[in-house]
């Protein structure tokens, strides 16, 4: 499993869940193959295969398209659960980067 969690997965846990949940929300334009979600998020397929099915089953992630013998998913942003969760990462982001910019500030007034 990947040692590097984003500030998403921190906060809520490191789970294979929120791993992947924070992959889609961070890249959320974006559709993916199973593969490549385990791939990214340092997980191993079986994880990532059963994690997927029941953020499927739950509508949070739901199928694209299909590219030659590939599904692809992307998060499904028209539901009100993923929303909140697009707030919520996005505040986090405005935070990070928030912290960055201050942390720049203090280095060039040194």
């Amino acid at each position: 499993m990947k040692q590097d969690y984003g500030e998403f997965a921190k906060i809520c846990g490191p789970t294979p869940r929120n791993i992947i949940l924070e992959f889609f929300l961070a890249l959320r334009t974006l559709d993916y193959g199973i593969g490549d979600i385990a791939e990214e998020c340092g997980l191993n397929r079986a994880t990532t295969y059963n994690t997927m099915s029941e953020l499927i089953k739950e509508k949070l992630i739901i199928h694209s398209r299909m590219v030659g013998r590939t599904q692809l998913y992307k998060l499904n942003t028209t539901d009100s659960n993923v929303k909140k969760l697009i707030e919520m990462f996005d505040l986090l982001l405005a935070k990070i980067a928030e912290e960055y910019e201050e942390g720049d500030k203090i280095l060039i007034e040194q």
